[in-house]
């Protein structure tokens, strides 16, 4: 079942249950009880959010921290290929705490979506009322942060796979610094909203929220 519309998601707490003795569960209380639920589980995305993002930041400074001690030390290592296995390493890591990032943020909205869709007639739109002043998200930048160190880590390892890949396709084009501006360029861009705003005027903006609720033969993988 798909919820396209507010009046969708409401109907759901439409009920004609009875509790004790016979007495009818009215929609306002479930709903009440729903955005409490939903300020918990919100809550508890947020900690679980940035438990995660400290535990991957403390991998990835070590994995650093190794590969630069390899790097200074490569000399007195007999095990071949050390580098590129650490670089390998960060990479597969970094991907997965993009990830992790990712999916946690979809979760933290999924319930920041349902109080905003239950909170107008409990408490008011306190929520969804917000100050009119641009600032950067901090769960999204930490998000660009972790991509870009996927790029970093991705250049590593193409940098010890193509050890004397200096130009491109026979251009007098600096492979290696070439991609490290690239690297750069993307990440202020992305950062910074402009590849966002790009994105939007090609694409067109689509607001709307689309909640798919849970039955039996609900698949995750086949929702966005």
């Amino acid at each position: 079942m798909i919820l396209k519309t507010h009046e969708d998601y409401l109907r759901l707490f439409n009920t004609d249950s009875t509790q004790g003795d016979n007495e009818e569960i009215s929609d306002l209380s479930m709903q009440e009880k729903a955005l409490d639920r939903a300020w918990k589980n919100r809550d508890f995305e947020i900690e679980m959010y940035w438990k995660r993002a400290t535990y991957f930041w403390a991998f990835t400074a070590a994995t650093f921290t190794g590969y630069i001690l390899v790097l200074r030390f490569h000399q007195n290592i007999s095990v071949p290929n050390i580098e590129l296995l650490i670089a390998a390493m960060g990479l597969l890591f970094s991907i997965s705490w993009y990830l992790v990032n990712r999916g946690s943020k979809k979760w933290q909205e999924n319930w920041e979506k349902h109080i905003d869709l239950l909170e107008d007639q409990i408490t008011g739109p306190i929520y969804k009322t917000v100050l009119r002043r641009k600032a950067p998200s901090v769960s999204r930048v930490n998000m660009k942060v972790s991509l870009f160190v996927t790029f970093v880590w991705g250049y590593l390892v193409l940098n010890h796979i193509f050890p004397d890949s200096e130009t491109v396709f026979s251009l007098n084009i600096d492979f290696r610094k070439s991609l490290i501006i690239l690297l750069l360029l993307y990440f202020i861009l992305d950062v910074t909203g402009v590849i966002k705003f790009i994105k939007e005027k090609l694409l067109g903006k689509d607001n709307g929220v689309i909640f798919d609720k849970r039955e039996i033969n609900y698949n995750p993988n086949n929702v966005e």
